[in-house]
């Protein structure tokens, strides 16, 4: 690892290792004013301190209708450079470098967000947004390249040590290099020379008016994985023309907001997916390449730069998820690393909602200037009962704080974690898995697999109720028929239906179940009362698993109502589904009906799904609070 940890120049600019942080969005800054918070600053404090060399604190908006999310910094008025002076000084302050992405969100913002028309090359609506941008005008152009400028200008003065041009994710000046967003008929539009033409004068202004204070780079997708949109070809002959225009690096992403997928990569895109791309960049400029995009394993990271494929990783969801990732590596300590494992719960999915970011396998990002692990405060001895992600969060919480804790699991470590990984393209939950079983092994925390009945099969001071749910079964007459099995026997492998099912319930247990069975060949239909499937699944990972429900045929029925199940299928209002298996996913409900036997001699606190069933996001997060309560 000699050229991992080794200083790098960007331009005038000597960074001390080869990673950074990406600016990946974080839902911090104060909704509306994009005003820095104590939450924001907390948050950058402790990956700054940890080894990082340089940190891009998210997408920094150059003008008022070109802000993508209301939790977004803000950096267009000298008032807001004080705020940005106090963000840059905080990472100053732990021995970090910070850069300033500068952006102009496009058709990518939102009028229900800004209360302004959104500005776009082509009238064209986002489809995630449902939005209605406005076609851009010359003098629109004019007056937006000069806010670039005046962005750049007022991070200079804040403090940042790199200006960062952003032209990727289909935001604006992305969306004037693409065939897909761009159509264009004037000087900005139809051949790649007038495509990029107004991309590279904002680029160019922006250089002019900093680049001999602070070195300017930009951010690129590689493609944008749609199919009339900007591909790798096109991608190369910009990062060669804004080398020629004066970028001291270039840094590579992937995809748009129409591809949101490859910008924010869900489990089922492959780790390091345009790590070629940089590789063969990397032989034709002669700045430091910058690469991202689901570098979330030390061997990759490790390779992507001593093989000389990058000069520079950027990390996002890698340093939410471990704020000393990079401690880790430098010191081998690979087998503590707590990966992200690219769930994107309680990172993109909440920041999209408005949300601060947090994270299912870190409960304290997010929320380090209020979750801060407290020493015990007297010596006894904690049961936690549920060997699921709760009960493994909360034993491992409660250790670290220094009780003594026995964990009551009597089937073993992993709970519905060992279900959950079964699906296709869901196997990274058993990384997370692997590093909670790993970390209970050398805790201390004695394991104990038998079931709790009562208060005479357990020995402690306290409790921490982690019992999880189980499923619902609903009112049909007929679910007591053999053919008729839960989605859970089905995706632990008790069950393995061929031929055909019907599935009730089309929330994510369903759709996962039909993904699971589609996968093995059987023909399926899905079956739900209400008006839509998939409700409870986030931005990134909907679009896809309607695609594969597409790819597996399945048959949708929604707004149903079942009469009862038959012997030879489901009888619906107004037809008959014949099927092989029926499979129950209709929801679940919490099993805490020890809490008021144990409540007779011990205080409980009760946490994750016993408490109300949710994602594990959920789960880990109220097994910390309660562990870190007590």
């Amino acid at each position: 690892m000699e050229k991992l940890f080794s200083p790098v120049r960007i331009g005038n600019l000597e960074l001390k290792n080869r990673f950074i942080m990406a600016p990946m969005e974080n839902g911090m800054a104060e909704p509306g004013t994009g005003n820095v918070t104590e939450r924001l600053l907390c948050f950058f404090r402790e990956r700054a301190k940890n080894g990082v060399s340089m940190i891009m604190p998210g997408s920094i908006g150059v003008s008022p209708e070109g802000r993508g999310l209301p939790t977004q910094l803000s950096l267009w008025e000298e008032r807001h450079v004080a705020e940005h002076k106090r963000l840059v000084g905080a990472i100053h302050e732990e021995g970090c470098l910070a850069g300033a992405q500068i952006y102009h969100a496009g058709r990518q913002a939102s009028e229900a967000i800004t209360g302004l028309d959104p500005l776009a090359p082509t009238a064209m609506p986002c489809a995630i947004l449902s939005n209605h941008p406005k076609e851009i005008t010359t003098e629109q152009m004019e007056e937006i390249r000069e806010k670039f400028v005046r962005s750049a200008r007022y991070a200079v003065e804040a403090g940042y040590d790199l200006v960062e041009v952003h032209f990727a994710h289909g935001y604006l000046l992305h969306s004037f290099l693409s065939t897909h967003t761009n159509h264009r008929t004037d000087a900005y539009g139809g051949s790649f020379e007038n495509r990029v033409k107004y991309p590279m004068e904002v680029l160019e202004a922006v250089i002019r008016e900093v680049g001999g204070e602070v070195p300017v780079q930009i951010r690129v997708s590689v493609d944008e994985y749609v199919e009339d949109g900007m591909h790798s070809d096109e991608v190369e002959k910009v990062c060669l023309m804004a080398v020629e225009a004066g970028v001291s690096a270039v840094s590579l992403s992937a995809g748009c907001y129409d591809a949101v997928e490859y910008a924010i990569q869900p489990m089922y895109i492959p780790q390091g997916f345009i790590l070629p791309f940089a590789e063969r960049l990397k032989a034709k400029v002669s700045v430091p390449v910058i690469v991202a995009a689901r570098l979330n394993s030390a061997q990759l990271i490790e390779e992507a730069v001593e093989c000389g494929r990058a000069d520079i990783v950027a990390i996002g969801r890698g340093l939410i998820a471990d704020p000393q990732l990079i401690r880790k590596i430098e010191r081998h300590d690979y087998e503590n690393i707590r990966y992200c494992i690219a769930c994107n719960q309680g990172c993109i999915d909440r920041v999209l909602g408005g949300l601060p970011a947090h994270c299912m396998v870190n409960p304290v990002a997010g929320e380090e200037g209020s979750r801060a692990l407290r020493p015990k405060t007297d010596d006894k001895t904690i049961a936690v009962i549920g060997g699921g992600p709760a009960g493994m969060q909360a034993a491992l919480t409660a250790a670290e704080r220094g009780y003594r804790v026995n964990l009551y699991a009597k089937d073993g470590l992993g709970g519905k974690m060992k279900m959950v990984s079964a699906p296709p393209e869901k196997e990274t939950f058993q990384i997370f898995l692997d590093y909670l079983t790993a970390q209970i092994e050398k805790s201390g925390i004695r394991v104990i697999e038998k079931e709790v009945r009562s208060c005479d099969d357990i020995e402690c001071d306290e409790v921490i109720l982690a019992t999880g749910s189980s499923q619902i079964i609903p009112p049909i007459p007929g679910t007591d028929k053999e053919h008729v099995v839960c989605a859970e026997e089905i995706l632990s492998g008790k069950a393995e239906p061929k031929g055909t099912a019907v599935v009730i319930g089309g929330g994510l247990v369903g759709t996962e179940t039909c993904k699971y069975l589609g996968e093995r060949g059987v023909k399926l239909t899905l079956v739900e009362k209400k008006k839509s499937i998939a409700d409870d699944i986030g931005a990134t990972y909907v679009g896809h698993m309607f695609a594969k429900l597409g790819e597996y045929g399945v048959k949708v029925i929604t707004g149903a109502t079942i009469k009862e199940i038959t012997d030879d299928g489901v009888a619906l209002q107004d037809q008959t589904i014949a099927c092989d298996t029926v499979v129950i996913a209709a929801g679940y409900r919490s099993e805490r009906h020890l809490k008021e036997i144990l409540e007779a001699e011990y205080p409980v606190h009760v946490a994750g799904d016993a408490l109300e069933p949710g994602k594990i996001l959920d789960a880990t997060e109220q097994a910390y609070l309660a562990a870190n309560r007590l």
